[in-house]
């Protein structure tokens, strides 16, 4: 009797902690099953949605943001970038250089003047040297001219006085261009998300984080839409440098011949020794009222040593008084 009643006791220990057991798995199960849910509860930018934005100033949050940033702006998984939304056309930056001669020194600077006004441009700088008494005079100026009034201005004020030089430039800025206009839309993008994120937050911590990223998105966007508008406006004006000088003759092209060689340096020795007698002769005439104040003063020094019996003549000796 007491053997079974010990056997029941044991057997009811036994299924008590079983039961025990049991109930402490489903418990753990339960904990577990409800951490996993509240975890899978993130939005986009890895934030949970009951809460806290006590993540958004970290730095899983921060290199989250980076790499969301780069992934819309950079293709390394191979596929094709769509194009369709930027500017993709031809961008082709213009620079020109022109250096004239002329006989009719203010009629051509007019006629300089009217080309850019009537082809829609304006000039950026202009200079201008010398005087019309010594007909050496020149003149400086930088034109920017409407990018489809380049070629037609190009070729009118070749026609203005003599054409001694000519260069031209062109700069092709299209990945440039490209790379702006994506840069611009990837950042805006950026700047909207953070936007939505500010909107969320629950606490001044967070908000001046994402206002700080707000900041410093907003600043690139402005240094990108200026490079833009740069690039647009060397886009639509082309640059051109103009230099025109006062000449008597316009210089003549010859053939590289030894003949043409001599006659040229004979030519240029020629005439630095007429430059060199021209010189001479300005440095005299410069120098003549002191050398007619000195030649003064010396006429005036002659005359009182002559007056004191102490001039320049030499008085000749008696041969009587050399005798003895």
């Amino acid at each position: 009797m007491r053997r079974r009643v010990l056997t029941l006791l044991v057997v009811g220990l036994m299924l008590f902690a079983t039961a025990c057991g049991n109930a402490s798995e489903g418990s753990t199960a339960e904990f577990a099953t409800a951490t996993e849910s509240k975890s899978s509860g993130y939005d986009s930018f890895g934030l949970s949605e009951s809460a806290s934005a006590d993540s958004i100033g970290s730095g899983d949050y921060a290199d989250y943001e980076e790499q969301d940033y780069e992934s819309d702006y950079s293709n390394d998984g191979g596929s094709e970038v769509d194009l369709s939304e930027y500017d993709t056309s031809r961008k082709l930056i213009y620079t020109s250089y022109i250096n004239l001669e002329s006989k009719k020194f203010d009629e051509d600077v007019d006629a300089i003047k009217e080309l850019v006004s009537a082809n829609g441009g304006y000039f950026e700088s202009t200079s201008s040297y010398g005087n019309e008494e010594y007909g050496s005079r020149s003149a400086s100026f930088t034109a920017r001219i409407p990018s489809d009034k380049y070629e037609a201005f190009m070729n009118s004020v070749g026609e203005v006085g003599s054409l001694a030089s000519k260069s031209e430039s062109v700069d092709d800025i299209t990945s440039s261009y490209v790379d702006v206009q994506a840069r611009l839309k990837s950042l805006n993008t950026k700047l909207e998300r953070l936007q939505e994120l500010e909107e969320q937050a629950d606490n001044l911590e967070d908000l001046l984080a994402i206002e700080d990223r707000i900041n410093d998105v907003q600043y690139q966007i402005e240094s990108y839409t200026a490079q833009k508008k740069a690039y647009d406006d060397q886009i639509d004006y082309s640059t051109v440098s103009i230099d025109i000088t006062e000449v008597s003759t316009y210089s003549e092209v010859k053939a590289d011949t030894a003949w043409n060689r001599f006659v040229e340096a004979f030519g240029s020795s020629f005439a630095g020794f007429v430059a060199f007698i021209q010189a001479f002769v300005i440095a005299i005439i410069y120098l003549l009222p002191y050398l007619i104040l000195i030649a003064i003063i010396l006429c005036i020094i002659f005359f009182v040593r002559k007056k004191k019996g102490k001039g320049f003549s030499f008085k000749k000796k008696d041969k009587k008084t050399d005798q003895s």
